[in-house]
């Protein structure tokens, strides 16, 4: 009966070995998921850093570009409140220009009219001239 009993107890240790040794080797491939998983997350966790302090460049970039632009901006605006400036002050010259000119022709046509005149007189002048020498050659 002993022996029956040592019998019993070493299948019942050799099923509780067989137990432990499946739980330890499942515990062992866990644990090396578990790393494998852990191996991984470190990798992407590195991709992922790398990848937003290239984004972060990135937006730097961005931003210098987006200031030198503006600057453009400003360069271009301040041409043209300079250019729209110029454009009245010539405006206001051609203006003065069609002023002086309008002047200048009523002017042109006064002195046509004097000039017309002044032959008129200078015919009067001619024809009494030749009247006062007829009147003389008779005498």
């Amino acid at each position: 009966m002993v022996a029956d009993e040592v019998r019993k107890l070493a299948e019942k240790t050799m099923t509780a070995t067989k137990e432990v040794d499946a739980a330890i080797r499942a515990i062992q491939q866990s644990t090396r998921t578990n790393v494998q998983s852990v191996e991984r997350s470190v990798t992407s966790i590195q991709e992922t850093s790398t990848l937003a302090s290239r984004s972060g460049q990135a937006l730097k970039d961005i931003v210098q570009l987006v200031d030198a632009t503006t600057d453009q901006v400003r360069s271009i605006a301040t041409a043209a409140d300079e250019q729209s400036a110029a454009s009245d002050e010539i405006s206001r010259s051609i203006e003065g220009i069609n002023s002086i000119a309008g002047r200048n022709a009523q002017a042109m046509g006064e002195a046509s009219r004097a000039v017309t005149d002044l032959t008129q007189q200078v015919d009067l002048l001619q024809q009494l001239i030749r009247r006062l020498q007829a009147d003389v050659d008779r005498r």
